[in-house]
């Protein structure tokens, strides 16, 4: 008789991470990259603006990424069920502050990464 026992899916961060702090020049782009494993499928995602407690882009369940008004212009958003991006365009020194991704699987386990940008002058 043989038994197979396999691993609980865990949701977890990956390997890759933004490093913390992050380091751009301003008015160039950067883009913060984000792995991980789920189990189930994405319940909810969000980035947020830790500084000013701001939205910045949520997604719902297979929907699909909604920008916040104020970050439109200049950020983007990639959200799937092994990988996140936050990209902001043409870094200016109010960017600077703190980032963070919350994700909440189907299965209601949250995990969370936060990172420090910090924008330096040319």
């Amino acid at each position: 008789m043989w038994f197979i026992f396999s691993e609980p899916a865990v949701t977890a961060f990956g390997s890759l991470k933004p490093s913390n702090p992050t380091f751009v020049i301003e008015w160039e782009n950067i883009t913060l990259k984000w792995n991980y494993t789920i189990d189930g499928s994405i319940g909810q995602a969000q980035f947020l603006n830790s500084t000013d407690e701001s939205a910045i882009a949520a997604k719902f369940g297979d929907g699909d990424v909604n920008m916040g008004p104020n970050y439109q212009v200049r950020f983007r958003a990639d959200i799937s069920n092994t990988f996140s991006q936050l990209t902001i365009l043409t870094v200016q020194r109010s960017d600077s502050g703190r980032y963070k991704l919350i994700l909440t699987s189907s299965k209601v386990v949250t995990i969370t990464n936060e990172v420090e940008l910090k924008v330096q002058c040319k």
